[in-house]
Formats: C-alpha cells, structure tokens, sequence
C-alpha cells in the first residue's frame, strides 16, 4: 500500500511537473531577452545577432537587447553568457570560435559543452578556397599540384591565428599533405586585400570579405569547404567535386544558453528561431553579408553539432600544434 501511494505521488509529481512547465513556456517571455554578442558591433556575429533579435522581439512581444561584450577573441563575452541566470532571458550568439577556444586556450573561462544549453544553429557562412588573379592554377587539382611542386613556397593568409580561416587553411593542408605557409592578418579583410594586391598567394577566406573581389574578378574562387554547394556561389563546385580530398570547413552562428535553462524555454526558443530562418525577407538580409539561414531539427541535433565541431577542431588544432597564450 506505502509503495502504491508513494508511486502515485510521483506520478502527481510527474504531473505538476509538466503542467509547470507547459504554463511556464506559454507565458514566457514576461521581460525583455538579452542576447551577448562577444564581439565589436559590425562584424559578422553583430550583424547575425541583431538580424535575428528583431525577428525574435517582433514574434515573442518583447525587446531582444544586443549586449556586445568583445574581448580576448570572444572568450570575455561567452563567459559573461556562461555566468548568467538559466531563466530563458540570457541568449549568446555563438561562432565557430565558440568551439575551438578549449583547445586554442589554456583557460577561455567557459566549456562550450558543459555550461550551455543548445537551441539551434541560424547562420553559416561558406569558407571558399580563392588564389590570386595571377596564380597560374584553374582548379584545386591544379593548386594542390602546383602547392607539391613548390613547398613552403606558397603562402595563405588568415584573420589570425586560430580564427576559423585559418583553422580551415591547416585542416586543407593536413587533408592533402602540402606544405603552405601561413600569414596571419589583423582581420580577414585586410588579408583578401592583399590577395587581390597579389601579396597573397591564396585564402580559405569566409565569404563576406571575398565575394566583391571574386564578383569584380581581382580574386579567382575554385571551390566551397562545404559538403554540398553554396547557395552563395551556386557554380562553385565542393572540395570533393573539384577533386580534393573532402574539406568541411564553415564558419557557423548559432544560439545557446546557460546551462539549467528550462526545457520548455529551450523548445519555444528553438520553434522561433526556426521560424526565423525561414522568413522569406530573412535570407536576402543575409545573403547582403555573405550568411546562409540553418537550423537543427532539435535543441539535441544542435548540441550533437558543437560536440562534434569541439572533436574536430581539437584534432586539428593538436595536429597543427597551434597554441595561443
């Protein structure tokens, strides 16, 4: 008799349980939502974040506040996010450096598993392979052959050392075996700069800064990073079509919270921003900066999507012994 009451309770438990929850997420939000960005306004992230804070204020009721906290390539802002409250009203905007900074730093002061909660990827952005106008190559057959010919005598830029342009021309070199040396810049732009000036030989550059320079032809693009084709270049072939081994290289954007949000909230986040990737003003305003919309089925395939990227770069990163301090 004892046991049967004390299931009973827990099934009543159970109950009011949900029930809590279900009130819960139909009433939230009750207050204005702030979402981190931990970079500068006007770079990639910045504009991502506010692009989907409007969308989401204008669907939920209520101000989504940009909060930008720049510092230490994203690990100031990220553990201001990892720190706050778990009630559904603190977002981060994260990237692709949201994975690599447990392996880049001895201490980037957030574990980008441990504590956060995922919701749902929103944005890529496609890494193209482009060389220099001048450089004798039609294709990535062509380079890779001309890159074995001459080693160490081709040079690639980056944004910075560990940044995921970067990470993408060490993940290239690893995958084919050739040896190029790499010029880190102050920012991708200063380096797409120098690859038209012919001062670079090539780039694995992110879209945004690339795309006016292969559009006006002072840059010659042979291929996309990518499993599939790019809505952005959609005659560009993938790594694996151009004859290269395969190269799965994005810069991606994506929308977490601290770690102990309730499920409820994590859902209804993940319905609205699902919903938003897929208004039909949204991919023009993304397309303007090089962005493609994206998503996860779940808050889970989201998670298992940071949890692999994490792996990966990990592996590279140890690979190519890049370290920063």
């Amino acid at each position: 008799m004892v046991t049967r009451i004390r299931k009973l309770a827990f099934a009543l438990g159970l109950a009011l349980g949900f029930s809590s929850l279900s009130v819960f997420s139909a009433s939230y939000p009750t207050k204005p939502l702030r979402m981190i960005v931990p970079w500068s306004p006007g770079g990639g992230s910045d504009v991502t974040g506010r692009i989907v804070a409007t969308k989401l204020s204008e669907i939920v009721g209520q101000p989504v506040i940009v909060d930008n906290r720049p510092g230490a390539a994203g690990n100031i802002g990220t553990a201001v996010a990892a720190r706050a409250e778990a009630d559904g009203y603190t977002l981060l905007l994260a990237d692709t450096g949201f994975s690599t900074g447990i392996s880049l730093y001895a201490n980037p002061g957030y574990h980008p598993v441990k504590d956060f909660a995922p919701i749902t990827l929103v944005a890529v952005t496609p890494i193209v392979a482009v060389v220099k106008a001048a450089l004798p190559v039609a294709n990535m057959r062509e380079l890779i052959a001309l890159a074995k010919q001459k080693p160490g005598g081709l040079n690639g830029g980056s944004g910075g050392i560990g940044g995921s342009v970067h990470l993408a021309l060490e993940l290239f070199k690893l995958q084919t075996g050739v040896n190029i040396a790499h010029v880190p810049y102050k920012g991708s732009g200063p380096a797409a700069v120098d690859l038209a000036g012919g001062q670079l030989d090539l780039m694995l550059s992110t879209a945004p800064p690339i795309m006016p320079l292969i559009k006006s032809g002072k840059v010659r693009a042979l291929a996309v990073a990518s499993s599939a084709r790019s809505t952005l270049f959609p005659d560009l072939p993938t790594m694996k079509e151009a004859g290269a081994p395969e190269v799965i290289a994005t810069n991606w954007y994506g929308i977490l919270s601290p770690a102990g949000t309730p499920t409820a909230v994590l859902e209804r986040l993940h319905q609205e921003f699902t919903k938003i990737t897929a208004l039909p003003d949204v991919k023009p305003k993304f397309a303007a900066v090089g962005l493609e919309p994206a998503s996860n089925p779940t808050p889970q395939a989201f998670g298992k999507f940071v949890s692999d990227d994490v792996s990966r770069w990990a592996s590279v990163i140890k690979q190519a012994n890049i370290k920063l301090e």
